[in-house]
């Protein structure tokens, strides 16, 4: 018997974003019959917050006036979904209040450094109020409005579970909060954000919403809080309340029970401004903790942005999205612009639909399993560990990620392989776990272009005391490959790569390794062309080292001293991807699950006692993708632990037998064709050895 809570056994979300004037349309058992018909088991309405969807008696509560006379559409919608055995989870948004609250309580609202406050969609059309930004320590965010509202409603309607939308605390130069922020710090607050206190915003929300899951959990302790969490770091500029700073995972688990993250696939900002097609792998794995013992949940958008949001995605764009979701190890949870009746584009439906049976032949064995990658990414949301990230989604090598904000050295030691992106390794407490987890056997790929980071960390690099010294930025310059046998794979008719940037001048210590070197500029960008006839290399060799590699106590180290990674996310060059891999596999041989195919699919790995999981998810096409382009002709060879036999493997998603062979230890499969997304399921059998599918240092 399955003795969790409902809310830790695998979910398929929707969320209706309700508007006001559908109200009257609403039937409570169609919608929840066709919520079923979707595949979905956990449903988010509309309950509180901007507008109160039941006959709300807290003051300043704004009643949803097309709320129909007579019925209590909220009681009606409960019971409908509960009959159906789809839980209700409440959504509340107190970030925002009307106009006439304003007027009479201005302390509850959001102050710019000029006192103004913010106002929020009084350029939208049409007779609707004009609504401003809360203050987190205001009273409306707190005791005088949500608090009760919550109260309220969990005490009078059968509520399964509390989602609170935009709970993050905004810009906010109010005399209250100016007083909280020189309390904290012993400092007065300074007039620009982007000089707040790193940790300002996020201890704020996290203040806030401790005191709305009090309230919660003494209304009825068995609702969890699900919280809406910020993985990548923003900040838009201007007079705007919006936050720019990153949520640490552990600060919002300290306040909730569960977190929710996003990746909107925001094709209205054009085709030149895509999200990487890795970042809902990356949004899914940022919202992951350490321990993996809750699941995060992953909204996707089903509109190609919210100013179009009427409209759906392209059905070849949206499915594949969706499929990140699940295969990065996260539960989907969509988000749609009203609810069934009225969501005109039905292709909505149907994509939401197909993707949770997708799902459901998934999820039993998925339950419980755990993500087993052989590398782990070092971590920051900058636009470095980003392009990392997306380098090593491209070249199908499976990683997780090591948070700056909790470097835990015994994590790292579950990993054979760890990745620093540029710009982290000056990070505090990194360089010196680093180091002991290379001295005892660990394996390190680290770019860093900053001379200060690179001379602190000579020893660890492999370079010389003296003359470590940053460049000039090059341009016209190449990746000389000295060391074909290192890093020639795949570049056997060329020895130069296309190479330009900042990097730093550092000579290699005694033993260490130079397998490629830098071609120095031919020409400034200006006479590259003037005239060709002068097109000669001046100096086509030199002894100043691009990538280094050497032995550091019982590990390796490969260093190079600038950053691949702004290479991969400038010029999308195939070359430079074909490097990173060349790169890993200097400091991993062998990985756990290789796969023969374009690097448009995307693979993740998990594991449990009895079986391997390998999801396949297929991109293949140019952004946004206008139909699905099956991929057929792949192969994934993974190594079985050591002491197991392979007793069956399926297709999970296409419910058949696959076509495989095991054979001294490795298990061989072979997907005739893929179109959307594809888990391979291998059971096993016999009993584990020492060396078995679990990440070094785990056992």
């Amino acid at each position: 018997m399955d003795s969790r809570k409902w809310w830790q056994a695998p979910m398929r979300v929707i969320q209706y974003n309700l508007q006001v004037k559908d109200t009257p349309g609403m039937d409570a058992e169609r919608i929840a019959r066709e919520t079923e018909e979707l595949g979905c088991n956990a449903v988010v309405m509309n309950v509180g917050g901007i507008y109160a969807w039941y006959p709300s008696k807290i003051r300043y509560h704004h009643i949803n006036e097309y709320l129909p006379e007579g019925r209590d559409l909220l009681e009606e919608l409960t019971q409908a979904f509960h009959r159906r055995g789809i839980r209700f989870i409440a959504r509340f948004d107190f970030s925002i209040a009307e106009d006439t609250v304003y007027l009479e309580h201005p302390e509850w609202f959001a102050r710019g450094a000029d006192r103004q406050p913010f106002f929020q969609g009084e350029k939208r059309m049409g007779s609707w109020s004009l609504f401003l930004t809360t203050c987190a320590y205001g009273g409306y965010r707190n005791g005088e409005v949500a608090v009760p509202v919550l109260r309220e409603a969990l005490s009078r309607y059968d509520i399964d579970g509390v989602f609170l939308n935009a709970p993050q605390a905004a810009v906010c130069f109010c005399e209250k909060c100016r007083a909280k922020y020189e309390e904290r710090y012993g400092v007065a607050m300074p007039e620009s954000a982007p000089e707040f206190a790193q940790d300002w915003l996020s201890m704020a929300t996290k203040d806030n919403i401790a005191n709305l899951n009090r309230a919660i959990k003494e209304t009825d302790p068995e609702i969890p809080l699900i919280l809406y969490y910020q993985p990548f770091a923003h900040f838009s500029g201007g007079h705007s309340p919006k936050r720019f700073d990153r949520d640490s995972i552990y600060d919002r688990y300290a306040t909730a029970d569960l977190i929710c993250t996003e990746s909107q696939d925001i094709l209205s900002r054009g085709v030149n401004a895509i999200p990487g097609t890795s970042h809902t792998v990356l949004a899914m794995k940022a919202g992951q903790r350490d321990d993996e013992a809750l699941r995060p949940f992953g909204i996707i958008h089903s509109c190609p942005g919210m100013d179009w949001r009427h409209v759906g995605l392209p059905e070849a764009e949206y499915l594949p999205w969706m499929a990140q979701v699940p295969a990065g190890g996260a539960v989907l949870w969509h988000s749609v612009t009203g609810y069934p009746d009225s969501i005109l584009d039905k292709r909505v439906l149907k994509a939401c639909g197909r993707i949770n049976h997708m799902i459901e032949k998934t999820e039993k064995s998925m339950d419980g399993a755990k993500s087993c990658s052989d590398v782990l990414l070092a971590w920051n949301s900058d636009p470095a560990s980003i392009s990392m990230g997306d380098g090593l989604v491209k070249n199908q090598i499976t990683f997780d990620l090591l948070q700056d904000y909790s470097v835990d050295i015994e994590r790292m030691r579950r990993f054979r392989a760890v990745v620093v992106p540029d710009g982290l390794l000056g990070h505090t407490g990194l360089a010196e776990a680093l180091a002991q987890y290379v001295r005892e056997g660990g394996n390190a790929l680290i770019e860093c272009s900053d001379p200060r980071a690179a001379a602190a960390n000579r020893e660890l690099l492999g370079v010389r005391e003296e003359d470590v010294r940053g460049s000039e930025y090059l341009a016209a310059a190449y990746y000389r490959i000295e060391e074909a046998d290192a890093l020639g794979k795949g570049f056997e008719d060329t020895d130069k790569l296309a190479f330009r940037g900042n990097m730093v001048y550092v000579k290699p210590e005694e033993g260490t390794k130079v397998p490629a070197t830098l071609v120095p500029p031919f020409a400034p960008p200006e006479a590259v062309g003037r005239p060709p006839e002068r097109a000669s290399i001046p100096v086509p060799h030199t002894e100043i080292p691009l990538t280094l590699v050497h032995t550091y106590g019982a590990g390796k180290v490969v260093f190079l001293p600038f950053a691949l990674s702004a290479l991969l996310r400038e010029y999308r060059l195939a070359d430079h991807f074909a490097l990173l891999h060349n790169l890993v596999e200097l400091v991993l041989p062998e990985r756990r699950v290789s796969v023969d195919a374009p690097s448009t699919v995307h693979v993740t790995v998990f594991s449990r006692e009895d079986r391997i999981l390998v999801h396949l998810v297929n991109e293949t096409g140019e952004r946004p993708l206008r139909e699905t382009i099956p991929v057929g002709g792949i192969t994934a060879r993974i190594r079985v632990p050591e002491g197991r036999r392979v007793r069956s493997v399926r297709e999970a998603i296409r419910g058949q037998e696959a076509d495989w062979t095991e054979d001294g230890g490795v298990l061989t499969v072979r997907i005739a064709r893929l179109d959307v997304w594809e888990m391979i399921d291998a059971e096993l059998y016999g009993k584990p050895g020492s060396t078995g599918y679990v990440q070094k240092g785990a056992e």
